[in-house]
């Protein structure tokens, strides 16, 4: 048995590897760049942030937030017409390509902002992917969440919002 889960491993290791190592590349490439702003949130805040949601009696928020591995979030901050671009075009050939695995669920448009989601899902317990894409007048972003969530929850994540001092 353990020779199975072994081999299963090994062969698919290298699969997923691959489809995390594409959004990796393009958030680092832009998480340094200039002209962009970067925030990631990385697994030891997740917790803490859930612990607190826990604490409040959000027992589902809590659970939801255990499950994330990572936000990461990346934005044109400064940068000209030619760097949103090239960051909107790079993104969507990310988000758009079969071999990454992601498919639109989502595509909105409204006041000159469009929003796109994609979703590349895992087979439980294995982590799913979740990237929007939203460019317009207003701003240009790229979200990525990276964990073992449920959809119809990572809304809940917009509610979240830092105590004003």
């Amino acid at each position: 048995m353990k020779r199975i889960l072994i081999l299963m491993m090994v062969l698919l290791l290298p699969f997923l590897a691959r489809g995390q190592h594409a959004s990796d590349r393009f958030f680092d490439r832009y998480s340094k760049a200039e002209g962009f702003a970067s925030v990631q949130l990385e697994r030891k805040m997740m917790r803490m942030m859930s612990r607190q949601a826990a604490e409040k009696g959000d027992e589902k928020l809590a659970k939801l937030l255990d499950g994330i591995q990572y936000i990461r979030i990346v934005a044109l901050d400064g940068g000209d017409a030619e760097d949103a671009e090239r960051f909107l075009s790079e993104a969507e050939a990310l988000a758009g390509s079969e071999e990454h695995g992601f498919q639109l669920v989502m595509s909105t448009s409204e006041e000159g902002q469009t929003t796109r989601f994609y979703l590349r899902e895992a087979a439980f317990p294995l982590n799913s992917e979740l990237l929007m894409l939203t460019w317009g007048a207003k701003e240009t972003v790229a979200v990525n969440i990276y964990g073992m969530f449920d959809l119809k929850q990572v809304a809940r994540l917009s509610t979240i919002r830092p105590r004003q001092q």
